[in-house]
């Protein structure tokens, strides 16, 4: 599998979505966020994106130069309206309104719709947590993106729906949490669909409702379905996800008449200054992590990592290794690229 070095994917990517139409500021934000995504070792919500976004863009399903507006407002909170711009830049514009809420009265919650793909979820917690702040984010899909079957069924009724949580730490990287309420992204479904390897077991079911670990009976035709992780507990998580971020935006939960894909959210922020004191909340948090850290390590395993650890580490081995990028999807990135006069190395 062929390694690129960041900075080159990011060039290219901004120089695609640039050609294709995107704003210079819109291009090197897309760019930037799925590349990064890729160094955290998300590559579901990395790279092989490019050809989707664009073939969005042609559909004049995303529209380009839009910001965030704001639709209700008080102090503590507003309802928000990305007006069907690039996820990653109205979704940023979304968050850093909450951060200014929470800075102003110590906590800021707002609630976006119409927003197109935000891309991977954790970027956004952790923009709060880089100043010192926690926050707490709910997504769905706008009714629209219905990939997961309810437990106990087997038909797609909900999408991915993820929650990501983020908390600062005095010293060392953040504790940041970032799932999807399915047992497994489609997206990475799809990344294993182009490297031809089989899904974990549990994760997907056939048409019938048969588990599978084969990708191309996920997508069919006929199509299966995801599974909700852990059972009926993140069937629960995600239909309250659903409820959270779709019924409380205006954005509508998963329904049979949705049929465009994009984000709503619902984000808490909170300033942990205001509300507990910065030093105490921080040797709490510190004194956790090495409480956890303390136990006996299980048999085959080497240490203990808190949520957030997993990612800084690979993206430490990404940055000096380069990004490792399955054929199929460099493929189809230059193709993408060919097709907009972006030349692409091999």
């Amino acid at each position: 599998m062929p390694t690129f070095h960041a900075e080159l994917v990011k060039q290219i990517g901004s120089q695609i979505f640039a050609a294709a139409g995107a704003t210079g500021h819109e291009a090197r934000i897309v760019s930037d966020s799925l590349v990064e995504a890729n160094l955290a070792g998300h590559d579901s919500h990395g790279i092989l994106r490019i050809p989707e976004y664009v073939g969005w863009m042609e559909q004049k399903l995303v529209t380009m130069g839009a910001h965030i507006r704001i639709v209700q407002e008080a102090d503590s909170f507003a309802v928000v309206d990305g007006g069907w711009g690039f996820g990653q830049v109205v979704g940023r514009e979304a968050m850093e309104l909450a951060i200014r809420k929470a800075e102003q009265v110590g906590i800021g919650i707002v609630s976006a719709r119409q927003c197109c793909h935000i891309g991977r979820v954790g970027d956004y917690p952790m923009m709060a947590a880089a100043r010192g702040m926690v926050a707490v984010m709910f997504v769905n899909t706008h009714g629209a993106g219905k990939l997961v079957a309810p437990w106990g069924g087997k038909d797609r009724r909900l999408s991915a729906n993820p929650i990501s949580v983020a908390i600062p730490r005095k010293s060392g990287t953040p504790i940041v949490v970032d799932i999807s309420t399915s047992a497994i992204a489609e997206g990475k479904v799809r990344d294993m669909l182009n490297r031809k390897v089989p899904v974990p077991p549990g994760s997907i079911v056939d048409a019938d409702g048969y588990p599978t670990t084969e990708a191309t009976k996920f997508y069919g035709p006929p199509a299966g379905a995801l599974l909700p992780f852990g059972r009926h507990k993140g069937f629960a998580l995600g239909l309250v996800t659903d409820i959270l971020a779709g019924a409380l935006s205006g954005a509508g939960c998963s329904r049979k008449d949705a049929d465009r894909v994009g984000n709503a959210f619902l984000v808490f922020v909170i300033d942990i200054g205001r509300l507990r004191g910065e030093e105490p909340f921080y040797a709490d948090v510190e004194q956790l992590v090495e409480y956890v850290k303390s136990s006996a390590l299980a048999p085959g395993s080497t240490e203990i990592l808190v949520p957030g650890e997993p990612e800084a580490l690979e993206k430490e081995r990404r940055q000096r290794n380069g990004i490792p990028v399955d054929q199929e999807t460099w493929r189809q990135i230059t193709e993408v690229g060919r097709k907009y006069g972006v030349s692409v190395p091999q």
